[in-house]
């Protein structure tokens, strides 16, 4: 009867054990979920930039091309890369 015992206890710890270990595994997941949804606003983020930053430096290249290399037209282009600034995702979500 001892041994009945034994095994009822060595399978209550097993299965404790066992729980344990799935719940901190779903905690786990959870988390990696959690980063991979950052990672891909990140990385998303970064697209949509390098994006903007192609797009002015074809402006600034066409800007070259025909009208010449003028300080003038330096100026005009790195100020107005300042006013092309789209509405953030910030102001996005307050409305």
């Amino acid at each position: 009867m001892a041994e009945f015992a034994k095994m009822d206890i060595f399978f209550f710890i097993t299965s404790l054990a066992v729980v344990l270990l799935g719940a901190l595994a779903v905690v786990l997941l959870v988390y990696l979920i959690k980063i991979s949804r950052d990672i891909r606003y990140i990385s998303k983020k970064a697209k949509s930039e390098a994006d903007l930053i192609s797009q002015d430096l074809s402006d600034l290249r066409q800007n070259l091309k025909t009208k010449g290399a003028g300080l003038k037209h330096f100026w005009s282009f790195f100020s107005a890369i300042g006013k092309k600034k789209p509405a953030t995702d910030k102001q996005n979500k307050s409305k």
